[in-house]
């Protein structure tokens, strides 16, 4: 008794099945790009909506290195074919041991779709031909939900509200001083008055150095030792020293204060460095005989050995993603000293659909950059 070919052949996925492999197949396939990479492109003339845009150019990034609907060369499979004739673990949980029918004509399908792999956008596949592309079909039945909201700085350094503090230490530690990005108004005040709540915290308003003394009545002289003495006192405590930028950006720490004498020795440049902080040892140039009395029964260099530990500085602002360069002015601030840092508000409980082998990076960003606590849901 023998079995003929077509007996011999793996049975074809159909229906349901088919649909279920296909999307597994467009959520394995390799990658896209930075979507706030993307976005920046978007933003210097590129036509259409940026989520057309995003989602053509992921579409167009994995149809380079396979054509689903065409054969590949000295092949005659389809990519998804010869996809579903796979051994790895996601073609096997997908296609039970079953394998693709050959495509057919186009009214005899749908179009299906599902987030690619990387969770930014939609990616639609057709059952009968399997052509894929990444906007919606003009003959596709569906919710009417296509656009994923695409956060178009979603590799910008950012941290949520309620993890203020670990974000702001970590960047302390690598040696950076944090610019809290609020994104206006309400922002710049739900920060600042999360900042105050933390306790330890001493506010340097830089108005004075940048408007002048004839907005702000303080002459700036003054103002420079008004710096230094609120920069000591955080010092002292082992606090929190806002240097507060708030609408009107950074003044020019170099020209105006590190290149004038009686200035360089009240507040030089070097207090603006994270990595000066580390340990005590130019800071008794700025501590007058006033601030070298004891702290806690100690000598005021022994016990700024322990409270320089958690002394911080972050700059303050209310500008968002989409103007701080021009509206802080960066060039004033000291070079490679700093990190921007976008602090997000509302729900902190962010939702998002990863790819299962991004799952430990997902979670590792989650607990050591955002200092928050994953809840895992696989519906």
């Amino acid at each position: 008794f023998f079995f003929g070919a077509e007996e011999m052949a793996a049975p074809f996925l159909e229906g349901e099945a088919l649909e279920k492999a296909l999307l597994a197949y467009v959520v394995s396939l390799d990658s896209a790009p930075d979507p706030a990479v993307t976005a920046a492109s978007f933003a210097k003339g590129i036509g259409g909506t940026k989520e057309d845009h995003l989602a053509e150019k992921l579409a167009g990034e994995i149809m380079r290195g396979a054509h689903p609907a065409e054969p590949h060369k000295g092949s005659t499979l389809t990519a998804f074919e010869e996809w579903t004739q796979g051994t790895s673990s996601a073609v096997l949980a997908a296609c039970s041991k079953k394998q693709a029918p050959p495509p057919s004509e186009y009214k005899g399908g749908k179009w299906v779709r599902t987030l690619n792999g990387q969770g930014n956008c939609y990616l639609y596949i057709h059952t009968a031909t399997y052509n894929m592309q990444g906007t919606r079909p003009d003959d596709f039945v569906g919710g009417d939900d296509d656009v994923v909201k695409v956060d178009p700085y979603a590799s910008f350094p950012s941290a949520h509200l309620t993890a203020l503090k670990p974000a702001i230490d970590k960047l302390w530690d690598d040696g950076k001083v944090p610019l809290l990005l609020c994104d206006g108004d309400a922002g710049y005040a739900e920060v600042k008055t999360a900042l105050e709540a933390a306790g330890k915290v001493h506010v340097l308003d830089v108005k004075p150095f940048v408007q002048g003394v004839i907005k702000t009545k303080i002459k700036f002289a003054d103002h420079v030792e008004t710096a230094r003495k609120t920069a000591v006192k955080a010092l002292r405590a082992g606090g929190t020293l806002i240097i507060d930028l708030s609408d009107v950006g950074t003044p020019d720490w170099k020209e105006k204060m590190d290149k004038v004498e009686d200035y360089k020795t009240s507040f030089p440049i070097w207090m603006l460095d994270a990595n000066s902080h580390k340990c005590v040892d130019k800071h008794g140039k700025v501590f007058r005989k006033d601030d070298k009395k004891d702290i806690g029964g100690k000598d005021w260099d022994e016990a700024l050995e322990e409270t320089i530990k958690d002394f911080r500085i972050v700059y303050l602002s209310t500008a968002g993603l989409g103007n701080y360069e021009k509206e802080i002015n960066l060039r004033f601030l000291p070079q490679n000293k700093w990190t921007a840092l976008r602090i997000k508000r509302g729900d902190a409980v962010a939702v998002s659909e990863i790819n299962l082998k991004s799952l430990v990076d997902a979670i590792d960003k989650c607990v050591h950059t955002s200092g928050l606590v994953p809840t895992l849901s696989d519906p």
